[in-house]
């Protein structure tokens, strides 16, 4: 049991209040942690509007090969039961290391105002036979339970998971992300809840946020803890 958790976990408590101390010190880390935080903060503030008018808002429906091959099927517990403790795994993983840790809560930034822009774009009706996702947390605290179905392009949850591999610290954690990345894919197009386009295009976009967040991590390499 200690082993798997070595494994999972592969990091020292000590390494988390040093690390953070030093960053700490560091006047452009503290000024980007507080700036990514109030970002942050106010696109969480705005998703239950921003949301509400893309649902309201008219769009066009695709025909897609693929869709219409596939019988739609609810697999939203499958879906939850892998993203929520893959992505809060990672961050555990990530909290010792500080400039990752803020590289990665800057290109989920990124990541959901290029979203917001690709919405705004491409105005999209989702299939007839969609099954919609029951999230239990999202749904619940961020959309009142209200089902939202148009916030398609490109997919919201392949791209956070495909970002949480680029952004895991832990190598020996990589070909298990990636594989459920790949797998969430799969489901979600099982469930009709996106385009075959939306999946495909997420981890590109996740992968773009990445790479702009890098541009702007404070001047101190990142130091892996985990090797």
């Amino acid at each position: 049991m200690k082993g798997i958790f070595q494994t999972v976990f592969p990091f020292e408590s000590g390494d988390l209040k040093k690390n953070w101390s030093e960053a700490w010190c560091n006047p452009a880390f503290r000024l980007k942690a507080i700036l990514t935080a109030l970002i942050l903060l106010t696109i969480v503030c705005t998703v239950p509007g921003f949301f509400s008018y893309i649902q309201s808002r008219p769009g066009f429906r695709m025909n897609d090969v693929v869709l219409n091959f596939i019988p739609a099927k609810d697999v939203s517990w499958f879906i939850f039961s892998l993203i929520y403790p893959l992505v809060i795994l990672t961050l555990i993983n990530l909290i010792p290391q500080p400039a990752l840790f803020l590289k990665c809560l800057q290109a989920y930034c990124i990541l959901m105002l290029l979203r917001f822009c690709t919405l705004l774009l491409v105005p999209l009706e989702p299939q007839l036979s969609l099954v919609p996702l029951q999230d239990p947390f999202i749904g619940r605290f961020f959309y009142s339970n209200s089902v939202v179905t148009k916030d398609l392009f490109f997919s919201g949850h392949v791209s956070t998971l495909f970002l949480v591999f680029l952004a895991n610290p832990v190598p020996r954690l990589s070909k298990l992300l990636l594989a459920s990345t790949c797998l969430i894919a799969g489901l979600i197009i099982v469930q009709h809840v996106h385009y075959t386009i939306d999946v495909l295009a997420a981890p590109a976009f996740a992968w773009l946020s990445f790479k702009i967040a890098g541009l702007h991590i404070f001047a101190p390499k990142e130091k892996n803890v985990f090797g």
